[in-house]
């Protein structure tokens, strides 16, 4: 890790992916052309209890993370359009709506070039299908399955490589 600097970081530079490619070949297509607003919602479990003496005791529990993506506008030359689709014309559910999602941190650099990143199984809800007259739209959310893998992220080449150090 390697933040330096000071000050607030823009939102740009926190990108999401999603691979488009087969198993054999990742390919990562950045999430975000026309949406103004994108977050990972952490659904923590909170559970407060005030006992007898009037002391309160608060756990916090890991919750089901989640992402909003919307809107989504088709477009034609976007494979996640052409996965999302598939999603609905064929009736897909259980492991057939799982796909791999990618968050880099270009704030994080590790070396030239070479950014932090968390690659994530998901689940897709695909919400809806059609929209208004400006273009079709598909909103889906992104329901985050297992355990964070910490990897880099090389923008140029949009190539992961998971860590191999601590």
């Amino acid at each position: 890790m390697s933040i330096t600097g000071n000050g607030k970081i823009q939102r740009k530079l926190v990108m999401l992916f999603v691979d488009v490619g087969t198993s054999e070949t990742p390919e990562w297509e950045q999430i975000g052309k026309g949406i103004e607003e994108l977050a990972r919602e952490m659904n923590n479990n909170v559970e407060s209890v005030t006992d007898i003496t009037g002391e309160t005791d608060v756990e916090v529990t890991k919750g089901n993370q989640t992402s909003s993506v919307s809107p989504f506008k088709a477009r034609k030359e976007s494979k996640l359009f052409q996965k999302l689709y598939k999603i609905y014309t064929d009736d897909l559910e259980l492991s057939d709506v799982e796909m791999d999602f990618l968050e880099v941190s270009v704030f994080d650099e590790v070396s030239e070039g070479v950014y932090s990143a968390i690659k994530q199984r998901g689940a897709v809800d695909l919400k809806s299908f059609g929209g208004p007259t400006s273009g079709v739209e598909m909103p889906f959310d992104i329901n985050y399955i297992g355990a964070k893998e910490k990897g880099n992220f090389t923008l140029a080449t949009k190539s992961y490589a998971k860590s191999t150090g601590v």
